[in-house]
């Protein structure tokens, strides 16, 4: 598994992935009914022994909206700058506004100490984004099946997205021929794969394919053991990546 970082973008992130020889990022979302009707300390307790216990496999942590606004902006701010130099942080906001709007949220987004964030790539614009120290990452092809209108408009969102000179793309794991298909025509980009194990996705199915980094969520978190579920995880990794 031993590779050179240089020209590896995002930086940061392929450091951890080298140090702990792993290509899991967790989806720290919590999506059980339970945490709707705890308060936000309780849940940032939890997110705290969560992230204790998988230091060792685990390379980066990705939050949306569930848990950003079950925690809100302070403990959301103090779980990233607890962990800051354990994991990568992902923001998963999935911009969408004009660019002056989608501009001021990465500020925002890098105060609070996030790494990087994932942006659509409809808007157009990006290359007025690119440059500012927060990673970005287009959403080419969403993990659901339902994500039809992404195939249609596949063509177009790809040209975008190597136009824009983003630091990755976003691809779902569940989509092996696009996974295939952008590696093969953005080779320098790195590629995020949501929708592994619960979508339906194999563990390294997207390594296999072409796909850097796996993003699991209720695999690992809903799991009554959550360090070996990501130990298992990984296990199976490296196996793929090591052939």
């Amino acid at each position: 598994m031993g590779y050179c970082l240089e020209g590896k973008a995002p930086l940061r992130l392929w450091r951890f992935a080298q140090d702990k020889q792993s290509r899991l990022i967790l989806a720290l979302d919590l999506l059980d009914d339970s945490s709707l009707r705890a308060e936000p300390r309780e849940i940032l307790g939890k997110c705290f022994s969560l992230l204790e216990r998988l230091k060792e496999y685990v390379v980066g942590v990705k939050i949306g909206f569930p848990l950003s606004l079950n925690l809100g902006v302070d403990s959301l701010k103090e779980l990233i700058q607890n962990f800051k130099e354990e994991f990568y942080f992902l923001s998963d906001f999935k911009l969408g506004d004009i660019p002056e709007v989608n501009k001021f949220t990465l500020r925002l987004l890098e105060r609070l100490g996030f790494d990087g964030a994932t942006i659509h790539l409809f808007q157009g614009s990006l290359t007025n984004m690119i440059g500012d120290s927060i990673n970005l990452f287009g959403i080419l092809m969403m993990s659901h099946p339902e994500a039809i209108i992404f195939e249609k408009n596949f063509e177009d969102l790809l040209k975008e997205a190597s136009n824009s000179k983003l630091d990755g793309v976003i691809v779902g794991a569940t989509k092996k021929q696009y996974i295939q298909e952008v590696r093969s025509r953005l080779p320098r980009k790195t590629i995020l794969c949501p929708g592994v194990v619960i979508q339906g996705a194999e563990v390294a199915q997207a390594l296999r394919y072409g796909g850097d980094f796996e993003i699991i969520g209720r695999a690992i978190t809903a799991s009554p053991d959550p360090a070996l579920s990501a130990k298992k995880i990984v296990e199976v990794e490296r196996n793929v990546l090591q052939r």
